[in-house]
């Protein structure tokens, strides 16, 4: 089994106590992708100011892959490669937009390193709304902008924090599948950071993959068991089939904080495999594991 995660935030815990992987955050017994996030909030400070600390974070990602053995993807074949030969690898993703515009230099910069995968908002910044704003003004031009020049680099775009307007409005002027790497579903719990079966539907239909969230309140209203999980699965598996749904647990973007039954003594990965085996087959439980988010992105890069 292979296990690929769509979403952590393991690159703001990084310091000279700790690197970049933990006893909880990826796989240990099994070979893993994961996407490591660079979160850089919006908190009303220039854009300049912002790419630095974006660029900052990418140099620790840099670093900290060369330092573990762990292969940087970038390409089909660098993904393929670490395939064949079970090795650990990582991609690079932006939460947040980073302070990057469609023109900002860093922004090619970055794509000629290895970024694939990006989110524009947390909360609401120059390129659009997110999910929690109460002014829902969808994506801004300069958003509209991004969509279209990430479509152009082949930079996939990540809907999680998308308010619903932003969500519509990429799905407009983005021609490629969307992904959702760290979203759960509306239906199951009704969240604003969860999808609508018409988004999820959307997703589904364009190719994309929807990650798991194991963030309590996406799980269940008022508190979550690991166990509640479960819901979400088979709301999946029902309405989109097997093919979609894949881990995006967001660790380390918590606050520590993860449904009842989860420990961080040991892989949150594993431990959630070891759950759905109970209740799946092996055939599912690998595709959810990481065969469906790494033939997803065999297809897209």
């Amino acid at each position: 089994m292979i296990f690929a995660d769509m979403h952590c935030d393991s690159l703001l815990t990084v310091s000279s106590e700790r690197g970049l992987i933990s006893e909880y955050n990826t796989a240990k017994n099994h070979p893993f992708f994961q996407l490591f996030a660079a979160f850089v909030p919006f908190g009303a400070r220039p854009c300049e100011a912002r790419r630095r600390e974006l660029m900052k974070h990418f140099n620790v990602y840099a670093y900290e892959c060369e330092r573990l053995g762990i292969g940087r993807i970038g390409s089909v074949r660098e993904l393929i490669f670490a395939e064949d030969n079970r090795e650990n690898a990582a991609m690079f993703s932006v939460e947040g937009g980073g302070g990057l515009l469609a023109d900002s230099e860093e922004l090619f910069t970055l794509h000629r390193a290895g970024l694939r995968v990006m989110g524009m908002v947390w909360d609401s910044n120059e390129l659009g709304s997110g999910a929690f704003d109460k002014c829902d003004t969808g994506l801004s031009d300069e958003g509209v902008r991004m969509a279209k020049r990430c479509a152009e680099l082949g930079i996939v775009m990540d809907a999680s924090h998308l308010s619903d307007k932003s969500f519509y409005d990429l799905a407009e002027v983005y021609p490629l599948p969307i992904i959702a790497t760290h979203s759960n579903f509306r239906d199951v719990a009704d969240n604003k950071r969860n999808l609508t079966r018409d988004m999820a539907d959307i997703i589904a239909k364009r190719g994309g993959v929807i990650g798991l969230n194991l963030y309590p309140d996406f799980v269940k209203e008022g508190g979550a068991k690991i166990e509640d999980i479960l819901p979400h699965v088979e709301y999946c598996l029902s309405n989109f089939g097997e093919n979609v749904l894949g881990f995006g647990f967001d660790i380390d973007g918590t606050d520590g904080i993860y449904p009842k039954g989860v420990t961080t003594s040991s892989s949150i990965h594993e431990q959630v495999a070891e759950l759905l085996l109970k209740h799946y087959s092996d055939s599912v439980v690998r595709k959810i594991a990481g065969e469906n988010v790494i033939g997803f992105f065999k297809g897209i890069l």
